[in-house]
Parts: structure tokens; sequence; C-alpha cells
């Protein structure tokens, strides 16, 4: 490949790439949501009358003849037993799931939603969805374990659709117990196995009196993070850690005032600290295929890990929720006891008992102290406090977190509140991520006392549904025998990892994956396939490879193949990857690019002290050697001192450069030189004194 074309097609990249990222551009306050109807709204952060909805309503997609995008392929391979062994009964074998799903909300949801809204708010309208910056879904099931126990499980990992109406498509391959379990499972009206979303939305928190503050020289002596750079983390991982380095006082989060937003806090300081000390993995925050089953920094895979950690969060849940119903029952006792005791000692404090409910020939004394309805009367409903989305438990890390709303304490008691119980948490958090290769030093200080830029993590599940009528379509569940070897074949399944359709708009032409697989023979199979937009939409990114037996009689070297993809960009420029070897029955496709997330912040008091009005930031970068440049304002009168910019990289650079003009009191302007830099969070709120 010439260095011309490498920089042609660069520079083409990311000149429609910039068409993309305009999508971005959606300003909503995270931490205000409206329900309306079914559906969930955000404010506009500049508009108070503009609202988006998420698209959260998610559903098997159907192809062009409404059917569903699903198959469940059951298979056995008979083997023979050593004559020192017992007769084996059963061969082996195992199952391949396929689904496509789709995030999308109907017209009548969505007009349902607009009138509530207009009830609620008159001048408020519905712009439209809610365009997520990523995400992530995954399949849950339950699996018999050896000692006879069911236990939930992740079966597997796909990147999520982050468009209304979007599709994205996820492939699992099933041990020979859990696809017995599983084609069981299918058999019943609700089988057991369940989509987990993990969506990230971009937005801004609105202004809190509170502080974090983070030492990263003991942040980066915890054990968590001392296997270094290779290893690959599971966001739920990284929580943990930041728990136990905030109980340490390596990470501090203080607020002003009370403390109802403490969760909300925490939260942002873990996304600051995370964006600061990782990259996700492949771009996507994804897992790679061989990561899933093996690998990482404990040497399990992914999978099992995140299983596990889901495991502990229920059993600690439980564990908490007994004692919160402990708690609350001596609460209540001890309520009881004070309210009989103020009764016996307060003189003349007699109690109303309304007819129906005295004993026979008991007298009722009539006082202006209180009075129990016998039946029509009613406590007041609790007082209802803020709303927080999540259809599931939504927090980082996939622990577990008290949702319920606070109540009025109990009438006439000590004014202790019941402890609600927890949710159970359905799903670990299983974004995936790499420690960045420079560390950052010291004390790493934020002021929240503005609009401050910060992701959202939503989480919702949905059951995969009803597809018994399917069963007898052997389009849809499929059961074969793969034990002739000349009819043995292997299809391969390629999906392009962190795109969607909309990208086959703005940037590229198409992408052609190539497979070539030597026999033992001697003899090559060669195949491709050309994804392009039409193709990605009709086959629901889910592309197959094909070879067949052709004398290999080692099985495991039979599994042996290379592939190599070439991407085409708008103005007909080529990018051609190198050859790789594989063993893995699915390829995941990354585009030779990634997208890059740098936030500006400035402080308050800073600002009004050097009487700032606004601040412009230049962030400078290269493709292909071609220089490019995004801008960003931050506006002082309008407190919004924090703002992230979003810009794309070749894959495994992180360098760019930026400059700041600042505009004071008087249209003074002073300008800083340009400098260099690769960190996530760029303080740009002292200029120079000249």
């Amino acid at each position: 490949m010439t260095k011309s074309i490498i920089k042609t097609a660069s520079l083409a990249l990311i000149l429609i790439c910039g068409l993309s990222l305009s999508a971005t551009a959606q300003q909503i306050l995270i931490d205000k949501p409206v329900r309306a109807g079914e559906l969930t709204l955000f404010p506009d952060l500049n508009n108070e009358n503009i609202y988006y909805y998420i698209p959260d309503k998610a559903r098997l997609a159907t192809d062009a003849n409404g059917r569903p995008q699903f198959s469940f392929l059951r298979y056995v391979e008979n083997k023979r037993s050593g004559a020192d062994q017992p007769e084996d009964r059963e061969g082996d074998g195992g199952g391949i799931v396929h689904a496509v799903v789709s995030l999308s909300v109907t017209p009548e949801q969505l007009q349902e939603a607009s009138r509530e809204l207009k009830r609620l708010k008159p001048q408020a309208q519905v712009q439209g969805p809610v365009i997520y910056k990523s995400g992530r879904f995954g399949l849950v099931s339950s699996f018999k374990e050896a000692n006879g126990a069911f236990t939930t499980k992740v079966l597997g990992l796909g990147v999520a659709p982050i468009l209304d109406g979007g599709k994205a498509a996820v492939s699992i391959q099933l041990t020979k117990q859990g696809a017995k379990i599983l084609w069981e499972s299918f058999k019943t009206r609700t089988p057991d196995i369940t989509f987990s979303f993990e969506m990230d939305l971009a937005g801004f928190r609105s202004p809190l009196r509170a502080e974090i503050e983070a030492n990263f020289d003991q942040i980066y002596q915890h054990q968590s993070f001392g296997v270094g750079i290779a290893s690959a983390y599971l966001a739920a991982e990284i929580k943990a850690a930041f728990d136990d380095l905030r109980r340490q006082g390596a990470i501090k989060v203080t607020q002003v005032g009370s403390d109802d937003k403490i969760e909300a806090l925490i939260t942002t300081a873990y996304n600051k600290l995370t964006d600061m000390m990782f990259n996700p993995s492949g771009g996507t925050g994804t897992p790679s295929l061989e990561s899933l089953v093996g690998g990482g920094n404990s040497g399990a895979g992914l999978l099992d890990r995140a299983s596990a950690m889901l495991a502990r969060n229920r059993e600690e849940t439980r564990t908490e929720n007994e004692a919160i119903r402990r708690e609350n029952r001596e609460n209540e006792e001890n309520r009881r006891r004070e309210e009989e005791s103020r009764r016996a000692q307060t003189p003349g404090n007699q109690t109303t008992i309304a007819t129906g409910n005295a004993a026979p020939g008991s007298q009722s004394t009539t006082t202006d102290q209180s009075t129990v309805a016998s039946g029509n009367g009613a406590t007041p409903p609790p007082a209802q406090g803020p709303m927080g989305y999540s259809r599931r438990p939504q927090n980082l890390g996939g622990e577990h977190a008290n949702t319920a709303q606070p109540t009025d304490p109990p009438s006439g008691g000590s004014g202790t509140m019941p402890r609600q119980e927890t949710a159970t948490p359905s799903f670990a958090v299983i974004a995936t991520y790499e420690m960045k290769s420079v560390r950052q030093r010291g004390v790493f200080k934020i002021d929240l006392n503005k609009y401050t830029a910060d992701n959202l993590t939503l989480r919702f599940d949905e059951n995969i549904g009803d597809l018994r009528s399917l069963m007898a379509n052997n389009e849809h569940f499929r059961e074969v025998s793969l034990d002739d070897p000349l009819f043995r074949q292997r299809e391969i399944v390629a999906t392009l990892d962190g795109l969607n359709a909309k990208d086959f708009d703005k940037f590229i032409n198409f992408v052609t994956v190539h497979l070539r697989k030597q026999h033992a023979s001697g003899e090559v199979t060669d195949d491709d396939e050309r994804i392009d937009r039409a193709n990605f939409n009709r086959q629901g990114n889910n592309f197959k490879l094909l070879y067949g037996w052709k004398g290999d009689r080692d099985r495991r070297r039979w599994s042996e193949y290379e592939y190599q993809t070439e991407w085409s960009f708008f103005g007909g420029h080529t990018v051609t990857g190198p050859w790789q070897k594989a063993t893995a029955p699915a390829i995941s496709l990354n585009p030779p690019y990634h997208r890059r997330t740098v936030e500006l912040q400035a402080d308050p008091d800073t600002i009004r002290a050097a009487e700032i009005r606004s601040i412009t930031v230049k962030i400078y970068y290269e493709l292909g050697g071609v220089e490019q440049v995004r801008e960003a304002t931050l506006n002082a009168s309008k407190a919004q001192l924090s703002q992230a910019v979003e810009f794309v990289l070749p894959a495994n650079e992180f360098n760019y450069q930026y400059e700041v003009v600042w505009q004071l009191k008087g249209n003074r302007t002073l300008t800083a030189r340009r400098k260099t830099a690769n960190g996530a969070v760029l303080f740009v709120d002292e200029p120079p004194s000249n």
C-alpha cells in the first residue's frame, strides 16, 4: 500500500466522518429525565422545551418478508472411545445461536409520549430520538453447573445499535449441555434467554456544589491495576477497584449540602477517571472473540469473569436485603413500642375507634388527640422523590443499586424511614478497556459547580419472546450430524464492529473480507464477502464465509484459516489490511481508525476572577499527513464550562495538539501557543499572564 493511498484515504475519511460526528451535537441534561407514557425523555441543555426520547424497546429484528432474523443450530459429532475407556453413549456436540436485534419505538408510543409531555408542560415538544454514544448487548441464560445447581451466565456479546430502528447481530457458540438446555427452553412460552443492553449516553449534568479529587500515584498501585497495559478490564472490575480506592481515600468525592446526589457524583467521578486511564478495547469497548473464552488479567475468559461477577453481585444483594428486612422489622417493633409508651404516658390520651372495629360492649372516648379509621381512611400516599431512569438497576459496574423512591416516615413513630430493598442485578457490565500506555501523575481535581459533560449508562433487558412456532422451520431451528467428513463444512460469521447502517451513508463505500484456507491436501479454498449498505441492512450485520473438508484428517488444523480486510472509503480510496491467522467461528471487523473524545474543563471561580467571557479551543490532529481541526467554545455566561470534543485518529494513535483563545472583558483576547497532548481531559481555565 503506498503512502499516497493511505494519505488520500485518510483525508476522505475525516472529511466525511465530520458529518457523522455532527450527530453527537445533541446537548442534553442527563440528570433531568422525564417519564411520558412508555418513553423516557431528556431535555435539551439550551432549550427547556425541547426533549429527546430514549429508543429502549428491544425486539428480534425481521427481514424484508417479516421473518425473525434468528437461527439456532444444534450439532452432534460422533466419537469413538478408547480400548481402555468405558463405552461412550453420547457424542460431542454443541450449538450456535445467531440473533439480530433492533432498538426502536412505535409511532403509537411516540404519539402517547408527546401527548403526555404536552399535558405536563404545554410548550414542550419531542424533537426526536437520543443518539447513543455507543452500546453493547449480551445474551443471558441459565445453565446447570456440575453440582446440579442452575446459574445465570453471559453467553454472548455484541455491539448494540445506536440509532432508533438500527440493527445489530450477535452469535453464540454453546457447549453440548448448554445447547440441550436452551433447546428445551425454547419449547416454552417464555424461553430463558434475555437480551441485556448497556447503552452509553453523552450529555451534561447540572451544576453541583461538589468536587472530585483523585491521587493517581495511589490509584495505579492498586492490585487490580498491577498487571499492566496489556490486560483487558471489564468495566465492572474497574468500578470495583475504584470502590476500594474510595474507601482507602485515594478517590474523594466531596459535596456541600445534602447527599441525595452522591451516587450520581460517584458515577461521574468514576467516568472521568476511566476516560483518563483507559481506552475502550477495539475502540468500542466490546471484547474481542479471543478474550471472551480466555486471557485477561485473571486468566479466565471475559464471559466467565462477567458471569462470576454477576453471581457475586446477586449473592451480595441477597445478603444485603436480608439485613434490610431484619433492620426494618426491628425499627417497626421499636416504633410500635415507642407509640405504646407515648400513649401510656399521656394523660387522657384515648383513641377513638370507628364503629365496627370496637369490641362488643366497649366504650369509645372522643378526644382531640388522634383518630384511627376503621377501613375507609387511608394513609396519605408516600411522597415521591426524584425520578431515576432504569428499567433494571442502572449503575456503573453492574453492582446492585437502590432505585426505590423515598417514602414518608411511619405516622406517630420515631421518624425512621423503612429502607427499601435493593433490586437484584440481572447483568454485569461487560464493556472492556485497555490501560493507556501513558500514565497520569499527581492529584487530579475537578469542580462540578458548572454544567459538566458526562456519560450515563442506561440498562434495560428484554426476553427473546415466544418462538415455538418457528421450531418446526429448519431455517430457524436445525439439528445436524457432523459424522461424515465428506459433507463437513465450516461457516465463518463476519460482523462489523462498532459500525451501523448510517456509517455507510457518511464515509464507507464497502468492506470486503477475504478468506483463505490451505487444506492438508495442499488445495486452497478462497472465499470473500463484500459488505455495503444494502446487504448490511438486509442481512443484519451477519455475513458468512465458507470452506469445506478436503483431506483434512487433523481436525484441529482444519479449524485454522486466514483472512484479510479491504476498506473502500468515499472517493474510491482503499486501505488493505494484512493477512491474519484465526481459528474462531466468527470474525470481528474493525475499521482502521478510532474515535477519540477529549473533555474540556474550566473552573467557575477561576473564570470569574480572570473576567473571562468565553474560551475557544481548537484541536489539531493528522490523518495520512493531512492536518485537521475541530473547534469548541465554552460559554461562561451560561455556566457551560465543560464540553466534549470528538474526532478520529488512526488506530493506535492518541496524540493531538490544541490551541486556546480566551475572550476577556472589554473585548480583550489572549492566546496560548499550540501544545501537544494525549489526555482525555483538558483544563483550559488558566490564560497566560501577558
